[in-house]
Parts: structure tokens; sequence; C-alpha cells
């Protein structure tokens, strides 16, 4: 779990700009073999903005970092 949460942490912070490079595998490569489902990866999603809802994220943060999972979902289902 600590590393999941660290690759998470990474993957935020280098697609935010900050300065922490991410050093984890790329979405495809990360998730291949999962078969992760749609319904899945909305559960996850649902519990991402529950997070950054209750840390009291501003309206346009979560709504860049919705549109980048989103972005990413082609990604992540069931490859």
């Amino acid at each position: 779990m600590e590393h999941a949460k660290r690759m998470a942490r990474e993957f935020f912070c280098a697609g935010s700009g900050g300065p922490e490079p991410y050093t984890g595998k790329d979405m495809l490569a990360a998730h291949k073999g999962m078969n992760i489902s749609e319904q899945e990866y909305l559960a996850v999603m649902d519990d991402i903005v529950g997070a950054m809802s209750k840390h009291k994220l501003d309206e346009g943060t979560k709504n860049d970092v919705i549109a980048i999972l989103y972005s990413l979902k082609g990604n992540i289902i069931r490859v």
C-alpha cells in the first residue's frame, strides 16, 4: 500500500508541475492485465473526488484532476 500511495503522490505532484518526478510505470503498463471494469474505475474516481473534497481543494483543482483521470481511462480499463 505504501508503494501505491507513493506512486499516486508522485503522479499528481509531477502532473501538477510540482518538483517531485514520477518514477512509476506509464498508465498502460501499470494497469495491463488487471482487467479493471468501468464500474471499478468510477469507484476509484469517486474515492479521489471524496478525498479532494475532504481536504477542501478548490473546484478548479478538482476539475483539473478529474479531467486528467478521465483522459487516462483508455489506458486503465480492461487493458
